[in-house]
């Protein structure tokens, strides 16, 4: 079996679906034998993972993604070719158009550019609807991150189950363990203060930084004092309220954090609150776990399939019922030790090797059905 992957994600400027392909590509590509994978477009190897650019160089990146963006806005599949001899191409929604005459598959992430249109740009919805429109319907199987993903897909656009595989995401072995001076250097390189409450996540509206904030109003200054809220993350869309509330509470904004400095951030962290409306898997939520940081996050889509027994869960639309499970976890600290042992019992279950031999099983199983 040959496989066209689509590593476009790569190309980009990104955290969560990027670091997402490269893991599981990274666990993928050794283990893909007898089988052949190649990725597209015409990335001839997987390189080192780059949050803040490209993984590969300057040119070659302009080129492909100039390529991909002629081809989604002439309408002509440039990259047949490519797909001769493919048994599969496996799509990401960046390639919209692509050629016919080799079986698609893809993952699909999270739905909510239609679910919740009104937390995401236009260029964001528009992508996502043309995905529903023209890609959702020529995939011969679909891979979601979740159960809830994969029953939101049965609901709300009548895909029909047996089509669907949830595979969990995996968790990198490095947020379960942070030095001392690595701590210290990011306690000084983000002027971090003692104590602090964490939200890690991009600032857009999906993210609910709204509520956490009325959440932490409704909290003493006292409490507040004590427990200062810390907020990392890109800019993000839509944030210019949300930007402007997280000032007026005082919350700390370290902005971007290096990936190097991500599990030191959690490992010094006091508690990790994440209200999400909605996540298609939730990787932060992992990552605290993997720290041992209790964790309080919301009661919908993922989030409870993710953290099992080993979080608080609260209503993301009720301020008051997240500001009093603040307040109980952190004036709780036999609650907060037994959530933060829980939730790293639990992250262990989530590995990238069990990932990527489910997906080379999804390729498998896709293959024997053509």
């Amino acid at each position: 079996m040959n496989i066209l992957y689509d590593g476009t994600p790569l190309l980009m400027r990104s955290a969560g679906v990027k670091n997402y392909h490269h893991a599981l590509l990274s666990h993928l590509i050794p283990i893909i034998e007898p089988h052949r994978l190649q990725l597209f477009p015409l990335l001839r190897q997987l390189t080192p993972n780059d949050n803040e650019r490209s993984n590969y160089g300057s040119l070659g990146t302009k080129l492909r993604l100039a390529g991909v963006l002629a081809s989604n806005y002439s309408g002509v599949p440039l990259w047949s070719g490519l797909t001769r001899g493919a048994d599969i191409l496996h799509l990401t929604p960046f390639v919209q158009r692509p050629p016919e005459g080799v079986p698609l598959t893809s993952m699909v992430h999270d739905p909510t550019p239609v679910l919740l249109p009104e937390c995401h740009p236009k260029t964001n919805i528009r992508y996502f609807e043309w995905f529903v429109e023209r890609i959702l319907p020529r995939l011969g199987a679909i891979l979601t991150p979740s159960q809830a993903v994969k029953a939101d897909l049965v609901k709300h656009f009548g895909v029909p189950a047996e089509r669907i595989t949830a595979v969990h995401h995996g968790v990198d072995e490095d947020f379960f363990d942070a030095s001392p001076a690595l701590v210290g250097l990011v306690r000084q390189t983000y002027d971090l203060p003692r104590n602090y409450v964490l939200f890690v996540g991009a600032m857009e509206p999906r993210k609910n930084l709204i509520t956490l904030v009325d959440a932490y109003e409704k909290l003493s200054s006292a409490f507040r004092k004590r427990h200062p809220l810390v907020i990392t993350g890109a800019a993000g869309w839509k944030n210019r309220t949300i930007k402007k509330r997280l000032e007026q509470v005082g919350a700390h904004l370290t902005g971007y954090v290096s990936r190097v400095h991500l599990p030191a951030l959690y490992h010094a962290a006091q508690l990790f609150v994440f209200p999400s409306l909605y996540e298609g898997f939730g990787m932060p939520l992992l990552e605290a776990m993997a720290a041992r940081v209790p964790v309080i996050t919301s009661n919908v889509s993922a989030m409870p399939e993710v953290a099992g027994e080993a979080a608080v869960y609260v209503d993301p639309h009720d301020s008051g019922d997240l500001a009093d499970a603040i307040e109980r976890v952190l004036e709780q600290p036999e609650l907060a030790s037994a959530l933060g042992e829980g939730g790293r019992r639990r992250a262990r279950q989530f590995t990238w090797e069990a990932t990527a031999a489910q997906t080379k099983a999804f390729f498998e199983t896709v293959a024997a059905g053509l």
